[in-house]
């Protein structure tokens, strides 16, 4: 048997498959690493668009508010012009009968 620095062929491929092993987890370690940062940067700009979506949401239904109510002030207002022209065309059909 071949022994080299105190060890056997057998003892050495031990060392090294223990090695091999260790700088395989450690591999792993870090690509699961990065992978897991990307997800949390992915994630995070996810949020980020969700917030944005939702104060952009927040921000129409508040304009759409304002205009429903302008709109009504229109109508409220069209509702008068109309009684006063229907008033003024009595007024004025009452005068021509009256000649």
């Amino acid at each position: 048997m071949h022994v080299f620095w105190g060890l056997s062929i057998d003892e050495w491929g031990s060392v090294v498959a223990i090695f091999g092993g260790i700088g395989a987890a450690i591999a792993l370690i870090v690509k699961m690493t990065s992978i897991m940062n990307r997800l949390e940067s992915s994630i995070d700009t996810l949020n980020s668009t969700l917030n944005n979506l939702v104060n952009d949401n927040r921000d129409l239904k508040i304009r759409l508010n304002h205009i429903e109510d302008r709109f009504e002030e229109h109508i409220g207002e069209a509702k008068v012009r109309n009684q006063k022209i229907k008033a003024l065309e009595h007024e004025v059909f009452e005068r021509g009968k009256d000649k």
